[in-house]
């Protein structure tokens, strides 16, 4: 049954194919299409996936749910009984190193002392390189 559908389906295509070559057609008529693709594809970015007509007419919506929510599922000793939430709070966690940098002899002014001549030395400091992302449960 499938088989038969699916060559239906390749049939009608090749012809809707050939048909469309032959039918005049504008470049006017393809910009008005593309705004107004470009219009319901600036909706559905703006309502962040919520207004998504295209995806409804072909059913290709999923569930919109950030990419870092996770979900976690929490077993109790009765088995039938789950608890699931969303854990949505992320936190930026930096990697520091040190870093050593070479000061050249040089010379400061001081108060007390006035000008003071400073002998070549290292420094060291904490440089964040990096870091990731750790996600959070509140309930």
């Amino acid at each position: 049954m499938r088989k038969k559908i699916s060559v239906i389906l390749v049939a009608a295509l090749s012809l809707a194919g050939v048909v469309g070559f032959t039918t005049p057609s504008f470049a006017s008529d393809w910009d008005k299409a593309g705004k107004i693709l470009t219009g319901l594809e600036g909706v559905r970015i703006l309502t962040g996936g919520r207004f998504d007509l295209i995806g409804n007419m072909f059913k290709i919506n999923k569930e919109f749910e950030p990419e870092w929510q996770t979900r976690v599922v929490h077993r109790h000793k009765n088995k039938n009984k789950v608890k699931q939430h969303y854990c949505t709070h992320r936190t930026w966690v930096p990697h520091y190193v040190w870093k050593k940098k070479y000061v050249p002899r040089h010379t400061e002014y001081d108060d007390r002392y006035g000008e003071v001549i400073v002998e070549g030395h290292y420094i060291k400091y904490q440089v964040e390189q990096g870091g990731k992302w750790i996600t959070t449960c509140r309930r």
